[in-house]
């Protein structure tokens, strides 16, 4: 149940084909995607009553679920649009995060044989947030680098969006150990990967960099390679050293919660001059840019 305030408070949602107030949203204890986090997802944003690149996301959560062997949702692409549209429409919201969900489902018995699961779908709106604070958004956040490493790609790939995120959880205990907010992961050879809920971008002697293996293929990543282009700065997805990394010109983050958010700096350590960057800053403002842009936006259909 959803407390009377606060996350989870306000918005709209959909699940077992029924439109509900977040209030009625319940997930089973006995589905799969509870006790096993046999799940996958997606997040979108809209601004100012449009999503953007929906279908960009509506691409990678198809991928999800093919990669997760959900066959049993008995819903298609189109479905998945319209139940988006609906739970954005009903809840009024004009700037929003929304989530669609596939989980496993329950099994028919205690034995938990996962053939025997009927597939779940739940997608909810509710108001926009970001990653970090407003105040983070405009002047900069403070990351550290975690011990734990991330879940290695063998064992769960990573370009599957999931709730399986100990390594995240614990990752982020480390940080408020050190009185800070977010950690950045390394693999088991030294490479940085991601934080939860967002990638992350080294600027290194006038080329973008960001981390090409063990990491989810964000779609505000993508777009930042592509405005990237647009400014003639090379980026690249490579292997980014730990070191390199600290001894970047300019770090941000990037989240559809949030958009680009700067790195003012590392365990401590200030990034550049410890405020945002020139690059940083060009990038974020044609970001929003294209929130006008109707090839990259889709208008809801309000009710």
């Amino acid at each position: 149940m959803t407390t009377a305030s606060g996350y989870g408070s306000e918005g709209y949602g959909y699940i077992d084909g029924e439109y509900v107030s977040m209030s009625e949203m319940r997930l089973p204890v006995t589905d799969l995607g509870f006790q096993l986090a046999d799940m996958c997802y997606d997040a979108l944003h809209v601004h100012e009553g449009r999503f953007f690149r929906m279908n960009d996301h509506l691409d990678r959560f198809e991928h999800a679920i093919a990669e997760r062997r959900y066959d049993t949702l008995g819903l298609d692409r189109d479905d998945f649009a319209e139940i988006l549209m609906a739970c954005v429409g009903r809840s009024g919201l004009r700037n929003s995060m929304v989530n669609i969900v596939a989980t496993r489902g329950s099994p028919e018995s205690g034995h938990k044989d996962l053939r025997s699961c009927r597939n779940r779908l739940m997608v909810w709106a509710l108001p926009y947030y970001s990653v970090v604070s407003e105040e983070e958004t405009k002047n900069g956040c403070d990351i550290v680098v975690a011990d734990t490493i991330r879940i290695p790609p063998e064992a769960v790939d990573p370009t599957i969006k999931n709730y399986g995120r100990l390594d995240f959880v614990r990752a982020l205990f480390e940080a408020y150990d050190k009185e800070a907010r977010y950690a950045v992961l390394l693999d088991g050879e030294g490479n940085v990967t991601e934080g939860r809920g967002w990638n992350i971008f080294a600027l290194d002697s006038g080329h973008l960099i960001s981390p090409d293996e063990g990491v989810l293929q964000g779609i505000t990543r993508r777009t930042v390679v592509e405005l990237a282009e647009k400014l003639n700065i090379e980026a690249k997805l490579e292997k980014l050293l730990v070191d390199r990394m600290r001894g970047a010109e300019e770090i941000f983050l990037t989240s559809t919660a949030g958009g680009i958010v700067p790195v003012k700096s590392i365990d401590g350590k200030s990034v550049g001059d410890g405020n945002v960057g020139p690059v940083t800053q060009r990038l974020t403002d044609m970001y929003w840019e294209l929130h006008e842009d109707d090839a990259y936006t889709t208008p809801v259909e309000y009710n």
